[in-house]
């Protein structure tokens, strides 16, 4: 598989000028991921633990019944998304138990499956798995991934989690099956499969891409066939079409605030609002349920709820990676790991793509993980070297960009005063974190030796 490290070695080295004592001595507590990841699924469990009812999603509902076999019931937009219905539907038939208490066992398999491959993996990048705790201790997790656990973007996690491991450990057929697994969990894993396809072409592994373009052939297939079996789409149009229209339909509303509401929609949520301009559309432009469309008045909330969101639900990730970008260092990166490649660039694009393609940003975006949970830990301390100190600091600012302004958010979601505090904070925070990380170029004028010792020197023998 390309150029792989050995999985005894850190990919990257920091810093540990200040305290090669300290630093020793804390690598024996912050490198082995078991027990760091058994603490972070332990505070996550509890944080996140259901008080109140699960079907909070629109689509809760339509997973549930797929759960139950009434593909009907479904539409076909969704009912494509047959993976983890069907696991669940297993596990309850296998243990005779209710389905809703299956959901729930899944989750937490998903979850714990999701915190020991991340922590695995930042073992591996920086030979610190205690990085899975502050990293993954936030509000997309706790209260978006794992608290709507009916639908499937921790079951997905969990997968692709397992799809960068089998990378890092170079087994690249387990990685083409857990591709094909991703597809029938969501179709957006046409991103990933053209990414990797994309990495092993510019590395003349020409075989990698055949086999990633079966998989993403023979994924598309059976999802298709399932979502044959479901209803079809509330435009009553082909699926390519409702593809093709959706990113328009939703770079409008996430970005602009300007909401547009065909009749099959009104009243739905999202589409509560009143049309100032009703548009008729002649019969040569009609298309299925189609034929008019109206607009609302532009309700700038929801632009400004985009870039709330952006801005914080990866806490101080957005001005790393702006550091990381505005390096002079950035063309030398010694990246030579083929899954830390993939996980950078498709967690990019999927973070891109979000408002474009969603309806419910939060869940959406978190399919951005990968670029902030594993690439940007990795990929920062190849530009500059970081003490503790420094590290431990970040992390607070992380911690707390992500907190705040998503709390403020959730208290009065539709009051412009909390908005904007909202924003003005995330906005803040992202600031301090580039003056931070601006210090912090103070210590790149003393000379940085890739072969010193890791911060966690003990830990990189066998």
């Amino acid at each position: 598989m390309g150029a792989s490290v050995p999985t005894s070695q850190p990919i990257v080295q920091l810093d540990d000028h200040a305290c090669p004592r300290l630093s020793e001595s804390l690598g024996r507590w912050l490198a082995p991921p078991f027990p760091w990841a058994a603490f972070t699924f332990g505070l996550l469990v509890a944080a996140g633990w259901m008080k109140t009812a699960p079907f909070i999603a629109v689509d809760s509902l339509e997973y549930r019944a797929m759960a139950l076999g009434r593909f009907n019931e479904v539409l076909g937009s969704i009912s494509g998304r047959v993976l983890h219905p069907a696991f669940v539907r297993l596990l309850s038939f296998a243990l005779s138990m209710n389905i809703d208490r299956a959901f729930f066992i899944v989750a937490l398999a998903s979850l714990a499956t999701f915190i020991w491959t991340v922590a695995w993996l930042l073992r591996q990048a920086v030979g610190c798995a205690a990085l899975v705790l502050p990293l993954l201790f936030t509000p997309l997790v706790v209260e978006e991934m794992f608290r709507l656990y009916y639908c499937q973007e921790l079951f997905y996690a969990a997968l692709l989690g397992c799809f960068f491991v089998a990378l890092c450990k170079g087994c690249k057929q387990v990685a083409l099956i857990i591709l094909f697994a991703l597809f029938l969990t969501r179709e957006s894993t046409i991103l990933l499969a053209l990414v990797w396809a994309t990495i092993a072409w510019s590395e003349s592994d020409f075989q990698l891409v055949g086999g990633c373009i079966g998989a993403t052939l023979a994924g598309v297939v059976c999802s298709r066939m399932f979502a044959a079996l479901g209803q079809p789409n509330l435009h009553h149009v082909n699926e390519l079409a409702y593809l093709a229209l959706k990113p328009p339909f939703d770079t409008l509303r996430n970005l602009f605030g300007v909401v547009l509401v065909p009749p099959e929609m009104q009243g739905q949520p999202g589409f509560t609002c009143v049309p100032f301009l009703t548009i008729r559309f002649p019969h040569l432009f009609s298309y299925g349920l189609i034929k008019q469309c109206g607009i609302c008045r532009p309700d700038l909330h929801i632009p400004l709820h985009t870039m709330i969101l952006s801005l914080s639900l990866f806490g101080i990730g957005p001005a790393v990676l702006w550091s990381i970008f505005r390096s002079d260092s950035l063309s030398t990166l010694p990246i030579t790991t083929r899954w830390l490649k993939v996980a950078g660039i498709s967690g990019l694009l999927f973070f891109l793509a979000a408002p474009e393609v969603s309806l419910w940003l939060e869940r959406d975006l978190s399919y951005a993980w990968p670029l902030f949970w594993l690439a940007i830990p990795a990929f920062l301390p190849m530009i500059r070297p970081f003490s503790v100190t420094i590290t431990a600091v970040l992390l607070l600012e992380n911690s707390v960009a992500s907190w705040i302004p998503y709390l403020l958010v959730k208290l009065q979601p539709d009051t412009w005063r909390f908005s904007l505090l909202a924003l003005c904070f995330a906005v803040a925070m992202q600031a301090v974190a580039l003056l931070s990380l601006r210090r912090q170029q103070s210590v790149r004028s003393q000379k940085w030796r890739p072969d010193k010792q890791a911060l966690f020197p003990g830990f990189w023998k066998g």
